[in-house]
């Protein structure tokens, strides 16, 4: 019997955690896609169980009825979601990053609308409804008492005090492609059948560097999941499990720099 730092069997699916050929002009929206595939089995697993008490759940997991789609692509890239980005071919990548819409600097819309889109939230956890109740505004502008200049006025006095909560845009010194983003998301996704299989630490990093061996490329991106020490290895975990948070409602740490 094989000992258990040559059996890799325990881990995932190699397209679900080993990123190393993904490359620099594809790394964000690759990175958001997956980031976007994470939410969504976080969303389906608080799915509400069938009233009839089958046992199913009452939101339908099929392509074209995802109970979570990231609004930043078109409906050309449904039929595609949630397949891990590596599984896609060539011409099915491109297709995803054409339908891309580039993230608006402002998103107004009535509350009626946003609670109308915004249905799932009735099965979602405190955790998933975080990123909404921390990053969206409630905005009442009176234009029939004071006019468009005045509201314009207020709104960016408003907005010019309220941007100094968040750290500034990355356009101008550049911003690196996320490829640390998606090396905490494949720490998250191994741990996860690392507890799963009842391996121990120590065990698995000798089990990783098995893989790594035998599965021999180049990672010139750095980002497979290798950390110096166990406080570093948790502290990426905690740091995927952060920005998938965020990621439901603000992408910016992830799509920085498209346009």
């Amino acid at each position: 019997m094989k000992a258990i730092s040559e059996d890799f069997s325990w881990l995932p699916p190699k397209e679900e955690w080993d990123f190393r050929s993904i490359a620099v002009s594809e790394c964000r929206i690759a990175c958001h896609w997956e980031y976007s595939r994470q939410i969504s089995q976080v969303i389906s697993h608080h799915a509400p169980i069938d009233a009839k008490g089958s046992g199913k759940t009452s939101v339908s997991r099929n392509q074209n009825t995802q109970p979570y789609f990231p609004s930043m692509y078109r409906q050309a890239a449904r039929e595609l979601f949630p397949q891990p980005w590596l599984s896609l071919t060539k011409e099915q990548r491109a297709k995803v990053i054409e339908s891309f819409y580039a993230m608006p600097a402002l998103q107004v819309r009535k509350l009626g609308d946003f609670m109308e889109r915004m249905k799932w939230s009735a099965t979602a956890t405190t955790k998933t409804m975080q990123p909404y109740l921390d990053y969206s505004y409630v905005i009442q502008p009176n234009f029939s008492v004071h006019g468009v200049g005045a509201v314009i006025k207020e709104f960016e006095a408003w907005a010019r005090k309220e941007a100094k909560q968040y750290r500034p845009s990355p356009r101008a010194k550049g911003a690196e492609p996320p490829f640390d983003a998606l090396k905490w998301l494949a720490v998250l996704r191994v741990e996860e059948a690392r507890s799963k299989a009842r391996v121990r630490f120590e065990q698995a990093q000798d089990s990783l560097a098995a893989y790594r061996k035998k599965n021999s490329q180049p990672d010139s991106n750095g980002v497979f999941p290798v950390y110096a020490s166990q406080g570093a290895w948790s502290k990426a975990r905690a740091d995927a499990q952060r920005l998938q948070s965020k990621t439901m409602n603000d992408s910016s740490e992830l799509l920085a720099g498209l346009s």
